[in-house]
C-alpha cells in the first residue's frame, strides 16, 4: 500500500471523526434548545395565566371599589341630609330652650314677687297680732284698774311706801348706770390708746344721732367657718335703722364691728365687718356687749 493511499484513508479518518463530532455536538445542541424552549414556552404559558387571573381579580375588585365607593357616597350624602335635618332640629330645640329660660326667669320673678308680698304680708299679719295682744292686754288692765280702784284707794299709804321704795331702788340704778358710765369712759380711753382708728370712726358725731346699746344673742358662722352673722337684743321699737355699726366688746377688750343688716320686732341681724376685727384673735360670745358708740 503506497503512502497516498495511507495519507488518503488517515484524511477519510479525520474527517469522519470530525463530521461525527460536529453532528454529535449539533443534536446535543438542539436537543437543548428545544428543551428549554419547551420549559420556557411552559413557564410562560404558566405566568401568563396567573396574569391573566390576577388582571380578572384586580378587575374585579377595582369594579367592587367603585360600587363601593357608589354606596359610600350615597351614604355620606344620606348623613348630610341627616346632619342638616339634626342641625334644624337644635336650632329649633334651642330657641324652645330659650323660650323656657324666658319663661323660667318670669316665673322666678314671680314667685320672688309672691315670696316678698307673703312676707309683707307675714310682717302686717304678725304685727296686727301684737296690736291686739297689746289691746287685749290693756282692756284686761283696764278692766282689772276699775275692779281694784276702790281696794287701791285704800292701799294710797303702802303705794307710797312702795314709791319710796321704788325711788330708793331707782336712785340704786341710777349710780349703777353712773359707774357704767364711767367703766364706758374708762373703756374709751383704752379704745383710744390702743385703737386709734377705730376710736376716730366710733367718736365721729356724724355717725349716729342717739345711744344704742345691746347684747349679743346668737353667733352662726358662715360656711368657712368663720363668724359672720350677729343678732343682738334690739329691735324696731329702739328706732335703729339698717346700715347702723356696733361695737362689740367684753370688758375693757375690744373685739370686732358688725352692720346692722336685717331689723325685726326684738332682734337685729347683724353681719361682721371682716377688716375690723381685734389683733389679740378675740371671738364673739353669747353675752359680749354691743354699742353703736361707747360715749
Amino acid at each position: 500500500m503506497s503512502t497516498t493511499v495511507k495519507v488518503f484513508i488517515v484524511l477519510n479518518l479525520l474527517l469522519a471523526l470530525a463530521f461525527m463530532f460536529v453532528e454529535m455536538t449539533l443534536y446535543a445542541t438542539r436537543e437543548n434548545w428545544k428543551r428549554r424552549w419547551n420549559e420556557d414556552t411552559k413557564e410562560l404559558a404558566e405566568q401568563l395565566k396567573l396574569s391573566a387571573q390576577k388582571i380578572a381579580d384586580e378587575s374585579n375588585q377595582h369594579v367592587r371599589a367603585e360600587v363601593q365607593i357608589v354606596t359610600l357616597q350615597t351614604q355620606v350624602s344620606d348623613l348630610q341630609v341627616k346632619n342638616h335635618e339634626k342641625d334644624n332640629d337644635k336650632s329649633e330645640k334651642d330657641k324652645e330652650i330659650q323660650s323656657l329660660k324666658l319663661t323660667i326667669s318670669k316665673n322666678d320673678e314671680e314667685i320672688k314677687a309672691l315670696r316678698e308680698q307673703n312676707q309683707t304680708l307675714s310682717n302686717t299679719l304678725e304685727l296686727t297680732r301684737q296690736s291686739n295682744n297689746e289691746k287685749t292686754h290693756i282692756a284686761q288692765v283696764a278692766r282689772a284698774v276699775a275692779f281694784q280702784l276702790n281696794v287701791k284707794l285704800a292701799e294710797v299709804e303702802d303705794d307710797y311706801n312702795n314709791a319710796t321704795t321704788a325711788l330708793s331702788q331707782r336712785e340704786e340704778t341710777l349710780a349703777k348706770l353712773e359707774k357704767e358710765n364711767n367703766q364706758h369712759k374708762a373703756q374709751l380711753s383704752i379704745l383710744k390708746e390702743r385703737y386709734a382708728k377705730v376710736y376716730n370712726e366710733i367718736a365721729d358725731e356724724h355717725q349716729s344721732s342717739s345711744f344704742l346699746q345691746a347684747v349679743v344673742a346668737a353667733v352662726r358662722p358662715n360656711p368657712q367657718g368663720q363668724q359672720d352673722l350677729v343678732m343682738l337684743t334690739i329691735g324696731k321699737g329702739d328706732k335703729i335703722e339698717e346700715g347702723v355699726e356696733f361695737i362689740i366688746f367684753r370688758g375693757n377688750q375690744y373685739i370686732v364691728k358688725v352692720r346692722a343688716e336685717k331689723v325685726l320686732n326684738d332682734m337685729v341681724a347683724c353681719r361682721v365687718i371682716p377688716e375690723s376685727w381685734n389683733s389679740n384673735h378675740l371671738q364673739i360670745q353669747q353675752g359680749d356687749l354691743a354699742q353703736n358708740r361707747l360715749f
